[in-house]
Order: C-alpha cells, then structure tokens, then sequence
C-alpha cells in the first residue's frame, strides 16, 4: 500500500488538484441531496379497501370480505391475506413476498377485483392502495375558516387558492384536501301527495335512472357533412331535477319530482370529525415527489403561509412537519463533526505538540464526509434519519487512519531522515496495519448493503454511506496526508550522524510521559496472564448483561417536536359519546400554555381518530419536549374520560386521539 505514498509524492500537485474538484465537487452537491425523515422504502404490500355503507361487520364478511379474499389467493407472489370486516366497511391487507415487483402485483390484484366485481353487492367498489414511505407527508395543513361557511365552502376556497399555490412549489407532487365530506343531493318522497297523485316511489328511481345521461343516437349526414347525435342532457342543478317529470299509472296525470318530494342539496352523513385547537377544520396533506427536498417544501410553504391564509380566508395551522426533526438531526450531525474535529486537534496537540501535524490530519475529516455525501448524490439517496446517523457514526472513525500514518511519517521526521524517505518509510511500515483495521470494519458495515427484503431498503443507505467513508478515509491517509506532511512538516534539526539522533529519539520516546504511563500496565498484563484474560471475560460478561437493560424501538422519537395519546372507546359508542370524549381531552391540551396547537379526528371508517398538536419551542430554562407528554399524561390521569389512555410517539405527529371503534370482525 506504500505505492500509494511513492505516486502521490511523485505527482503532488495532482493531489491537490483532485482534492479540491472533489471539495468543489462536494460544494455542489450537498445543497442538491433530498432531505427527508426517512429513505424510501417500498413495503411488500397493498391494502383493499370497500366500503359498504349501513351494513353490520358479519353482512360485510360474508358479501364483501369473503369474495375478495377468495379473488386473490391465486397471485403470484402472495404470501398472506389478512382481513377487517367493520361496519359500513371492509379492508384487506395483501402481502407479497420481498422482491415482488408491487407495481405488477398491484395490477394483478386489480384485475382480480375486476372478477370478483359481479360477486359483491351493487355499489361496492374495492379500491387499492399501495405505496411507499416516500407517500408520506412531507408536511400537514389544517385549515379551519375564518370568515364562516360550512365544510363545503371552505373545501372549495382551498381548492381554488391553497392547492393550486402549493402544487407549484418545485418538488411537490401532490396536494389533497382530507376530511371533506361529499356533497350529496337527497329527495324525500311526499307520502300524501305521492297517494294524492298516484305515483308509486318506484317511478322516482325509474325517472332518475332515465334522465341526466347522454345516449348516442347514430349519425346524420347532411350537406357532405356527418354529424353525431345524442339524446338526452345531464342535470346540473337542483332546479332541472325538481323538474323531472314523473310516469303516472293510465288515467293519471304526469307529476314533476319537485311537486311530490322535498330535493336538497347537501353534505354526506358524518362518520367522523377532525378539529383544530378546537375548531372544525380540514386537512391538507402536501407529498413531496420523489426527487423532492421535503425540507426545502416546507420552508417554501411556512413562508407563504401568511398569504395562503389571507386569501384562503382560513386559518392554516402546521400540524406535521418532516422539516424540523431532519434539520435538527443535520444539525446534530455538524455539531458532532465539529467536536470530532476539536478532539482530534485536541490530541494532535497534546501528543504530537505539534500545530502543522494537526493542520495536515484535520483535512482527513472533512474530506473524507464529503466523498461519502458524494456518494449519496450519485447513488439518489437522501440525508435521513439512517445516512445521518451513519455520518455521525464515520465522523468519529475517519480520522484514525491519517493520526497513525502521521505519527510515523513525524516519528521517522524526528530520527534525522531525508523528508521524501522519512514519509515513504513512515507510511510502509503502518500502511498493512491502517488497511487491515479499516477493512476489518467495512467488513462488517458492507454486507448490510446485500440484505434483502425491508431490512436491506432500510440499512442499504446506512451501510454504503460508512462503507464508502471509510474506504475515502483511508485513501486520504495513504495519498493526502503523504503529501500535506511533505509541504508542511518540518525535519528534524541534525546535530551529528544519523545514528546519533536517531538513538537520541528513540530514548526521548522511552521516556515520554505516555510510555511511561503505558509499560506499567503492559508488563502487568505479560506478568498476570491469567488475571488479565479473566477481567476481560468479566467486563464481557457485565457488558451482556447491562445489554438486556437497553431499551429498544423502530425509530427513536429524540429532536421531535410532537407527541401521541390516543384513546379507544368501547366498540359500539356513538359519534355524539366520541365526541363528548373528544371535547373533554381538547379541554385539557387548550389549558396547557407549553402545546403551541393541538388537533384531533375520530370516525371516518378505516381512518382511527385522533387528535393532534405541537409543544410550544422549548425555553432555555427547560426541556419542553422532554417534559411535557409526562405533564398531559397526568392531566388525562385525573379525568375519567382520559384515564386510560397510553402515551405513545410514532414520527412526527401529536396526537390525543379518542377513538369510536365500530364493531369489526377481523381474522
């Protein structure tokens, strides 16, 4: 590995110019990297979601659930079904075997739907939904009026200012208003005056069935010219469907649908609610596309979020944001960067005594990061919770190999050797040891890459970001630092032979204070053979055992901003009961000044309830993140509606949630 020290000596001005195109190199391609919560992962799996409104779970098992699991147990790469029959309501969970390709097997169990289509009863149609981690919100609105209105209004002010603003931020790929509820037109039959005028009810359904649909009528030719004709208009408003002119039996007179039932416009039944610190509101969920900077969109909006509420006239609150959390971990890992730079200084300097040798090997760091985020650029990864923490992790481990390889080229430097000779023989006789110990470590880092399945999408980033740090750490210490310390390094002053001043270091060495702190503790160790191997196997054994006491979880909660509680209600409890449940926890987060917002849903079929809200930023007397799940949980302790209700946090979202489980049958 010396050759490596010999060509880059030979051709040092390449060197530095290869250093500094990848440090420009690097410059650019940072601010490029997609910043996001976590890497992409695309699960095994789609979901089958039919709903069937009014029906009791076992009606829904036997007409709705069973026929679609029958209708896809022949895909290909299925390896298990699993099925909720609720009320009103269906979902089924298909899983795949890892390495199916989803977007075939998607369409697959959607052509098996299509079969089982005429088995189901009218009006239910399964709809499929798959997707990957890179579907989840880059960042969450909840917009709640502020001029007044119902749902319908301000669904409709959204769609024509919010979402058309925000679907022109650069990376964005969709925008979608949630909790809606569909605008409905009712008719309720007369009885009275249905008797009065002889129509049956049967006849409205007819007329519906008959009018408002265009049905081709062939073609006419006229003038050299052929022309189209169809028959029949759609309605558009309310005035044209009152309008319908109903079949009397012989003898009667026709009726029009407006004389004999009431025709209103409105809004679908409510199976849910979601409201915002206390307010009835709607959700706006932005999803970044996938070359999008989550970050970068969430700036971009909170900077309009002024203006998008003042035309909107609604007042948006952020509930969910990617950004924080990512920008507090790219923080942690500069700051950490940063101390593993002043630490290496700081032993540079006290070994070494020595401000060049500490210049030379601080390059290592630095450098050695931007080849890894290099990497990341090329290989279309993101800065997440995994490539991050692999950074933190290569920041501590990158500067080992240019303080061995400096140490000797300076150790040989002080015997009085030539400086070409001194850096060569330095770095040969370390080079076997340096690319052992990282190679070593890469061997335990690159396979993590190979995995299959879910764990090789999650830690395939992880691996090749500390893998390929590594591997540039040690290239830098076998071409870089060669170099630096022939530009900056100083021989030794020679009085005398050669031989003379090397015996004068070699006995400055045995007398230095670390010598003289270490070879009491190496003869102990060559002297009490026996003693020695049985400490090591007591602080393995003390280290197994303090192991089991490490709490465990997918992924740490630590820089969030927001919090969970959710509750569940006994199944059967009505809208009005979960709501009244709701109410109370509201009550609660509204008297505490340490939540900056709060929100909750409950109902909405598949969809549990929740309700979410955001600590206020942390004082510097205090750590409100760390303090305030534990005070809300002793409020809801003493309040009878909340008192059993755990304290969890998944991502980034606040939530209380009291939930109204309907009856479900699952298996």
């Amino acid at each position: 590995m010396s050759l490596f020290a010999r060509l880059s000596l030979a051709n040092r001005g390449l060197v530095a110019l290869v250093a500094v195109v990848i440090t420009a190199f690097g410059a650019f391609a940072i601010p490029s990297l997609k910043q996001q919560l976590l890497p992409s992962l695309e699960f095994p799996a789609a979901f089958v979601v039919a709903p069937y409104p009014g029906a009791a779970p076992e009606i829904v098992e036997e007409r709705v659930t069973e026929p679609i699991e029958n209708g896809v147990q022949g895909i290909a790469g299925l390896s298990k079904v699993t099925s909720t029959s609720r009320e009103g309501s269906a979902s089924i969970q298909v899983e795949f075997a890892f390495g199916t390709d989803l977007n075939d097997a998607v369409n697959k169990l959607q052509t098996a739907l299509n079969r089982v289509g005429p088995q189901l009863p009218d009006g239910v149609e399964p709809q499929v939904f798959a997707g990957s981690t890179d579907d989840l919100p880059a960042i969450v609105l909840y917009a709640s009026s502020s001029t007044g209105g119902d749902q319908k209004e301000l669904a409709d002010r959204l769609a024509r200012t919010v979402v058309p603003d925000i679907e022109g931020i650069d990376g964005v790929r969709t925008v979608e208003i949630e909790g809606a509820r569909d605008p409905v037109v009712t008719v309720t039959p007369d009885p009275a005056k249905m008797a009065a005028a002889g129509i049956d009810t049967r006849a409205i359904g007819a007329a519906l069935q008959a009018n408002g649909v265009a049905i081709p009528a062939g073609t006419l030719t006229s003038d050299d010219k052929t022309r189209t004709i169809q028959v029949g208009t759609p309605i558009v408003t309310i005035d044209e469907l009152r309008g319908l002119w109903l079949n009397a039996p012989p003898g009667l007179n026709p009726v029009q649908l407006g004389t004999v039932a009431t025709v209103e416009e409105g809004l679908a039944p409510a199976t849910g609610f979601t409201r915002t610190n206390g307010e009835e509101s709607l959700g706006i969920a932005v999803t970044a596309s996938p070359d999008g900077n989550a970050v970068q969109i969430s700036h971009e909006i909170r900077d309009r979020l002024a203006a998008l509420s003042e035309s909107s006239g609604s007042t948006l609150t952020v509930i969910f944001d990617q950004a924080p959390f990512v920008e507090k971990s790219i923080d942690s890992l500069t700051t950490e960067g940063l101390l593993g730079l002043l630490m290496a200084v700081l032993v540079i300097l006290v070994f070494l005594l020595s401000v060049r040798s500490t210049l030379v090997t601080a390059v290592s760091i630095p450098l050695s990061v931007l080849v890894a985020l290099i990497a990341l650029w090329v290989g279309d990864y993101s800065l997440n919770l995994l490539t991050l923490g692999a950074l933190t992790i290569a920041v501590g481990r990158v500067v080992d190999d240019s303080i061995v390889v400096l140490e000797n080229i300076k150790r040989h430097l002080g015997y009085g050797e030539d400086k070409r000779r001194a850096i060569v023989d330095g770095v040969k006789e370390v080079a076997g040891a340096v690319t052992a110990s990282t190679l070593t470590t890469v061997a335990v880092f690159a396979p993590i890459a190979l995995v299959g399945g879910f764990v090789g999408q999650l830690f395939a980033p992880f691996a090749i970001t500390v893998t390929v740090a590594l591997l540039a750490s040690l290239l830098v210490s076998l071409t870089v630092i060669p170099v630096l310390a022939y530009w900056f390094l100083r021989p030794a002053t020679v009085v005398g032979d050669e031989a003379s001043v090397r015996r004068a270091a070699e006995e400055r060495e045995r007398h230095s204070f670390l010598q003289l702190a270490y070879l009491p503790v190496i003869g102990f160790a060559t002297r009490r053979r026996w003693a020695t191997v049985g400490i090591g196997i007591a602080v393995l054994i003390g280290t197994f055992g303090l192991s089991t006491q490490l709490k465990t979880n997918f992924i740490d909660d630590s820089g969030q901003d927001t919090f969970v509680i959710s509750q569940e209600l006994p199944p059967g409890t009505s809208m009005d009961a979960t709501d009244a449940a709701a109410r109370q926890v509201e009550g609660v987060l509204a008297g505490r000044d340490d939540i900056e917002s709060y929100q909750v849903t409950a109902g909405g079929g598949v969809r549990r309830g929740r309700a979410a809200g955001s600590p206020r930023p942390a004082s510097p007397s205090r750590s409100r993140r760390a303090s305030t799940p534990e005070r809300c949980r002793t409020s809801f302790a003493s309040s009878s509606a909340t008192s059993t209700a755990p304290a969890r946090s998944p991502s980034a979202v606040a939530a209380v949630g009291p939930v109204a489980a309907p009856p479900t049958s699952s298996r």
